[in-house]
């Protein structure tokens, strides 16, 4: 077997289109197949890329140097390493690296114009063994310390080799099981266990979604980075040994990659004015939506912040000014701080003092008493904020509460509706139903008729949407049984 070793050599050389840095050590020339123990001082073999080079000492993998390529201006810039090849002849490539990059370091290796093989550099020294084959009279290596590069970017190249091995073992390695050890939002770690072959096995080619990903070493592991979160990925792989025979295809695994960090805004709410007195005003909104759920309300008082509140869609502003203009918005809020854009903003003026007491107060015209003031009946106060108080039961034929907004909405195809499985966790953690107020709220603030029947309608309504949809599902399935059992009869 021919053996052709690529060794650490020291050279600069300066190309006018470069602005990648290559620091080099003990490289092959093919006139001079020195061992790998063997560093001579030159630079053969590199070819174009944009290569200058000086000697490193103090990152290396064996031997006293390395290479290293530095870019020092951003663009796609490699160095390129070129060795006369028989086409056809098949050559195991070993060569170790690592890189201080995040843009995707990577060396790309091909046969002339095809059996391209890339593999992925990390921050730590790996080694790549690689078969090519040749399809052309030259093998092409090139060192990528980004994709494309950024100034600074840099990759340390060593220990490089390349071995012919056509026409020796022809056996290739049992097929490997490939399983996931676990991922995170942007990596999986693949596993390959189960492949042997008559000579060995060296590694592993891994594909991803059909296309091939990098080579890995014989230890049976691979990191894939660089992945999207919450992103699902297939994945399959191939022993090689060390005269180039691949298995067959592994069993094809599909992992999802975890999700990322809640980056998105719940939507905005729609506030309303509810009612108003003296010294208090009453708001309400409808509430916002969130991919990861809404937790909180944040209410604005002209600008600054009044109070940060559960997951309601009722507050009562006290301590007001009578006869004064108030600007109000309210935000939403996520499970992860995120905030929602402004709602609309509500203007309202808090009512004038009330005056005096005695009868003379009172206005009469066509029949029709009037006061501007509180009235209080069965006591002597009428709370902030409120025009008559009774203390005691009231008893008439009907009420009226006027409504700005009624439930219709529910019904539209924009209007989110929960999932029972939702709505389930709502109550096991709060206790009552999404936007109903709890029992201490009642307790403390009582309620609104107005709002609560609205609130209730809607309820009543998403209720209806249930069971047209669970309606639906049955007769979805009596029609599945019917096929069912026509097809057998028949």
């Amino acid at each position: 077997m021919k053996i052709i070793n690529l060794i650490k050599t020291l050279c600069t050389v300066l190309i006018f289109l470069s602005s990648i840095l290559v620091k080099s050590q003990e490289l092959h020339t093919q006139s001079n197949p020195t061992s790998m123990t063997n560093e001579s001082n030159a630079l053969n073999g590199w070819t174009s890329g944009n290569i200058t080079g000086v000697v490193e000492s103090y990152e290396v993998f064996h031997g006293n140097y390395s290479i290293k390529f530095e870019v020092s201006s951003d663009g796609w810039k490699y160095g390129k390493y070129q060795l006369a090849a028989t086409q056809g002849e098949t050559y195991l490539i070993t060569i170790s690296a690592m890189s201080t990059s995040t843009e995707n370091p990577e060396i790309n290796i091909r046969g002339d114009v095809v059996n391209q093989r890339y593999a992925r550099v990390s921050s730590n020294w790996q080694t790549f063994t690689i078969p090519v084959t040749a399809s052309g009279p030259t093998i092409d290596m090139n060192i990528y310390p980004g994709l494309p590069s950024l100034q600074g970017n840099t990759v340390y190249v060593d220990a490089l080799s390349i071995t012919l091995i056509s026409g020796t073992d022809t056996q290739a390695p049992t097929t490997p099981t490939l399983t996931s050890a676990g991922n995170t939002d942007t990596t999986v770690n693949l596993s390959f266990t189960g492949a042997t072959d008559n000579v060995g096995v060296i590694g592993h080619m891994v594909y991803r979604d059909g296309s091939y990903l990098s080579n890995t070493d014989g230890t049976g592991a691979f990191l894939v980075q660089g992945l999207e979160a919450n992103t699902t990925y297939t994945f399959k792989a191939r022993a090689v040994d060390a005269d180039g025979n691949e298995s067959t295809d592994s069993n094809q695994i599909s992992v999802t990659t975890n999700s990322g960090p809640d980056i998105q805004n719940p939507t905005a709410p729609t506030l309303s004015l509810v009612a108003k007195g003296e010294n208090i005003i009453d708001l309400s909104w409808i509430g916002a939506t969130d991919d990861m759920g809404v937790t909180n309300y944040k209410v604005y008082q002209d600008g600054a912040l009044k109070a940060t509140l559960g997951n309601v869609s009722f507050y009562q502003v006290s301590g007001l000014t009578a006869a004064t203009n108030y600007d109000f918005i309210v935000t939403a809020l996520d499970t992860a701080g995120n905030e929602s854009a402004n709602s609309n903003q509500v203007s309202v003026t808090t009512d004038a003092a009330a005056g005096g007491g005695s009868v003379s107060v009172w206005n009469e015209n066509a029949g029709v008493a009037s006061y501007s003031g509180g009235v209080a009946i069965g006591g002597n106060e009428v709370p902030s904020g409120y025009q008559l108080a009774v203390e005691g039961h009231i008893r008439t034929r009907e009420i009226r509460v006027d409504q700005d907004v009624w439930p219709d909405y529910v019904f539209k195809d924009e209007y989110r509706l929960l999932t029972l499985e939702e709505i389930s966790e709502h109550i096991e953690e709060y206790g009552h139903l999404p936007k109903i107020p709890s029992a201490k709220e009642v307790e403390a603030h009582g309620i609104q008729l107005g709002e609560m029947n609205r609130l209730l309608l809607e309820k009543i309504e998403e209720l209806t949407l249930y069971i047209l949809e669970l309606k639906n599902e049955k007769i979805k399935v009596i029609n599945q049984l019917k096929t069912i059992i026509s097809d057998n009869l028949n």
